[in-house]
């Protein structure tokens, strides 16, 4: 299937229209066409563990246990606690849109309002047990489905002399009390999105606590200590890099080579998608296009994972709370022994071709692209070309709010 729109002169400046171009097409860039995920996340839960691509803004983390805990306080039902959380998400939708700019990143729901899908209870709700903001290890409906044991658990708690309840007794308490006592009387009313110094300091201490490797953390107490937040696209050429502890330089450096791997692999996926379906972008060929990247890809990019030791890297990514089958293994140390191998030739090699489209199609199996001319005309063009930031523009985000936060008065 051709497309009409129009492809300039091959200059340099011509080379960056046509990635323009490209990303019109309708095409779901975080799609794992190869099945690379678990690799992925493994590294991005190493580095800033709690994060997700689907959230937007740090407080949030703030915003559900306050919620959940009213309706604890409330004693409400475990039947009724779903729709009691979602006109409760709802009544926070509507205080934050009172209380922002329109133009104000980040409110879940502006668009949708009451029509909102996913709430951000949902979104946020992994971040709190990582966090240690959660005192219980449940999933969402389980937390809901539990909330009649926790009111008759609360009702019989166990006291001390002092005639306090405290975190070390058993009972019905589902969030940490010091986060609780952050609350604001009147929440939701007149809230805002922008961190407190007190919840910026309950965070990095969390953080700390649970979890004191990350980079997350370490970059937490570098801003805390009079840390600037530097502007950096991927976080290997953050500039601060050489000062991260060793073990986080190397996986950094993992990172950094496995986003080249992998680059390489999507595009000799969409240079075989591109011969097939003869997709053409003005009166140039997309195949030849893919067929350029990937030489210079091969020429420029490739020589960096040359020295790389994939045995060491499985040691830092395996059983990190993230499959990665041995298949998958197996797929990525193949790729790069015949991508080193064949170098200049990679366009053309017959290995390298079957071994793409094997993977893809174990994967797919029906729906594979290389089988199922349905599934393939619905190939945007780019498919799986975004670069792997292993979250980190979440992460930095979330950095930048937080020192907002602990800088405040």
């Amino acid at each position: 299937m051709a497309s009409n729109l129009s492809w300039l002169d091959h200059d340099a400046a011509a080379a960056q229209r046509s990635l323009r171009l490209l990303s019109f097409f309708d095409e779901r860039e975080a799609r794992d066409e190869l099945g690379i995920g678990g690799i992925r996340d493994s590294i991005a839960d190493q580095l800033f563990p709690g994060t997700s691509t689907i959230q937007t803004r740090l407080r949030y983390v703030f915003f559900v246990p306050w919620l959940f805990d009213q309706l604890e306080a409330r004693s409400t039902a475990s039947a009724a606690f779903p729709g009691a959380a979602r006109a409760a998400e709802v009544r926070l939708l509507k205080a934050l849109l009172e209380n922002t700019s329109p133009d104000e990143p980040g409110v879940i729901g502006r668009e949708a309002g009451g029509e909102l899908k996913r709430f951000p209870s949902s979104v946020y709700w992994a971040a709190l047990g990582t966090w240690g903001m959660r005192r219980a290890r449940m999933s969402l409906q389980q937390y809901f489905a539990l909330a009649d044991r926790r009111h008759a658990l609360r009702r019989t708690q166990r006291k001390r002399d002092d005639n306090e309840v405290h975190d070390g007794d058993p009972g019905g308490r589902a969030w940490d009390s010091q986060l609780v006592k952050l609350r604001p009387e009147d929440f939701p009313a007149g809230v805002g999105l922008e961190l407190t110094r007190e919840e910026a300091g309950f965070l990095l201490d969390r953080w700390r606590r649970q979890h004191p490797g990350s980079l997350l953390t370490w970059l937490a107490l570098d801003l805390a200590q009079g840390g600037e937040m530097p502007e950096a696209e991927n976080i290997w050429d953050h500039p601060r890099k050489p000062a991260f502890p060793p073990e986080i330089q190397v996986l950094i450096d993992d990172a950094r080579r496995f986003n080249v791997l992998m680059h390489g692999a999507a595009l000799l996926y969409n240079l075989q998608l591109a011969e097939l379906e003869r997709r053409y972008v003005g009166d140039v060929d997309l195949a030849a296009h893919y067929r350029a990247q990937l030489d210079a890809w091969a020429e420029n990019e490739l020589p960096a994972c040359g020295a790389w030791d994939l045995e060491a890297f499985w040691k830092r990514v395996l059983g990190k709370g993230h499959t990665i089958t041995e298949s998958t293994r197996e797929f990525v140390r193949t790729w790069l022994t015949l991508a080193l191998r064949e170098r200049a030739q990679i366009a053309e090699s017959r290995a390298c071709r079957e071994l793409v489209e094997a993977r893809e199609r174990r994967l797919k199996d029906k729906r594979s692209r290389f089988a199922n001319t349905a599934a393939r005309s619905q190939w945007g063009g780019r498919a799986g070309l975004a670069p792997l930031g292993y979250r980190w523009a979440v992460a930095s985000d979330f950095l930048r709010e937080w020192h907002a936060g602990w800088r405040s008065a």
